[in-house]
C-alpha cells in the first residue's frame, strides 16, 4: 500500500510539472518559439522558470502567463550574482574545445570572448592582447559575426576556424589581410554563433568571465584585471 501511494504521489508530481511546462511551451509558442527550440528549467526563483531559447534566456511563470527577460541577481552571497551565470557556463560546454586560445603564461583566469573581425573594438581589444595576457589572462575566442553566420563576415570566419593554423589566420584578419577561403564539414561558426544568440550576446565583443557573467563592450586590460581580482575575493 505504501509502495502504491509513493508511485501515485511521484505520478502526481510528475504530471504537474508536464502542465506547468505545458502552459509554458504554449505560451513561447504564441511568440514563435516551436517546442524544439526551447528548454525549459528550474531556477532559484520560486514560481518562474528558465527558458533557454535560441534569442537568450526567458523567464516565464509556472502558469505561462508572464514573462520577463533580463538579469535576475540572487542576493544570497551577499553581492549581486546574476542568477543565468550557471546556465552560460553550461552552454559553453558544447563549444569550448574550438576556441582560438592564446594562453597567459602565467595564468590566472581564463575569460571567453565572442568577436567579428569587422568591429573596431573588437580589433582594440586584438590590437591589445598581450596586455591581457602579461595580466594573466588568457583569451578563448569564439567567432560571432554581427550580421550572422551566413554573411560574408561569417564565412570568413568559417575559413579561420577551417585551417590547421587558426590563430595565424585570426591573427592575419584583424590585420586587415586577405582571408584565404576553406571550409571543414563542421560549422563552427553557426554552433558558436548560435550559442552567443543564446547567451543574448547582440553585439561585439562580448566577454564572459570564469563565473559565468557576460560582459557586453571593450573592457581595458587593466580594468578587466581588477573586475576578475574582485570576484576572485568574493
Amino acid at each position: 500500500m505504501k509502495k502504491l501511494v509513493i508511485s501515485l504521489g511521484l505520478a502526481l508530481i510528475s504530471t504537474s510539472v508536464l502542465a506547468n511546462n505545458a502552459d509554458i511551451t504554449k505560451s513561447m509558442e504564441k511568440l514563435g518559439f516551436s517546442n524544439k527550440e526551447i528548454t525549459i528549467e528550474n531556477n532559484p526563483v520560486q514560481g518562474l522558470k528558465s527558458v533557454i531559447t535560441p534569442e537568450g534566456i526567458f523567464y516565464v511563470t509556472d502558469d505561462g502567463k508572464f514573462l520577463t527577460q533580463g538579469p535576475i541577481y540572487s542576493l544570497e552571497s551577499g553581492e549581486p550574482v546574476n542568477i543565468a551565470n550557471s546556465n552560460n557556463l553550461k552552454l559553453m560546454k558544447s563549444i569550448e574545445k574550438d576556441a582560438i586560445v592564446y594562453k597567459a603564461p602565467k595564468e590566472k583566469y581564463i575569460i571567453s570572448v565572442f568577436t567579428d573581425y569587422t568591429c573596431h573594438y573588437c580589433k582594440l581589444l586584438h590590437e591589445n592582447i598581450n596586455q591581457y595576457l602579461d595580466a594573466g589572462i588568457s583569451v578563448h575566442y569564439f567567432a560571432f559575426p554581427r550580421a550572422g553566420a551566413d554573411s560574408d563576415v561569417g564565412k570568413n570566419m568559417q575559413s579561420i576556424w577551417s585551417v590547421a593554423d587558426r590563430k595565424a589566420a585570426f591573427d592575419n584578419a584583424y590585420k586587415g589581410n586577405s582571408i584565404s577561403p576553406a571550409n571543414s564539414m563542421v560549422p563552427y561558426v553557426t554552433q558558436q554563433f548560435n550559442v552567443g544568440k543564446k547567451l543574448g550576446i547582440s553585439g561585439t565583443p562580448a566577454l564572459l568571465l570564469p563565473d559565468g557573467q557576460l560582459v557586453s563592450g571593450y573592457v581595458p586590460a587593466d580594468k578587466l584585471i581588477e573586475i576578475l581580482k574582485k570576484k576572485a575575493k568574493n
